[in-house]
């Protein structure tokens, strides 16, 4: 049975969530509920399974056994391009060869949208965190922050 986005408690509930790699239990009978509209942040120490717990909500790895559901929706075998979430990775995945417009409109060129509704799209973009005006600037200008951004 499916539940409507209106019939979810929660934006986000996992329910003894586990992830196993070889015989190592990486995440463990991972269990909470993100009551809907709320903001939420994952802490941890280094080691402790955050980024797993974070890469299987994306569904970029499967959980070993139990349950996460996103808005009412179990979400086990949904691949990730199908999944209502975004990532944005720890290691950030620039490319030094492109400036900085180049790396902001990346995906929309892959997708094939217009070279004027991109540069429209990526100034809005840019000034929206910070950062209007830097796009001609190459990628190594940029200090760790505005990378990140």
């Amino acid at each position: 049975m499916t539940q409507t986005d209106a019939d979810a408690q929660f934006d986000l509930e996992c329910r003894k969530l586990n992830k196993d790699f070889s015989g190592f239990r990486a995440v463990k009978d991972v269990s909470f509920g993100v009551p809907k509209g709320t903001f939420f942040s994952i802490l941890g120490p280094s080691g402790c399974g955050k980024t797993t717990l974070l890469r299987m909500i994306a569904g970029f790895q499967e959980a070993s056994s139990g349950d996460l559901l996103i808005k009412g929706n179990s979400m086990i075998g949904v691949p990730p391009n199908k999944r209502p979430v975004s990532m944005v990775f720890q290691h950030l995945a620039l490319f030094p060869m492109m400036d900085i417009e180049a790396n902001v409109g990346f995906g929309l060129r892959q997708r094939g949208v217009p070279r004027e509704e991109i540069a429209k799209r990526v100034e809005t973009v840019l000034a929206r965190v910070g950062l209007p005006g830097v796009g001609s600037r190459q990628i190594s200008q940029l200090s760790g922050g505005q990378k990140q951004r």
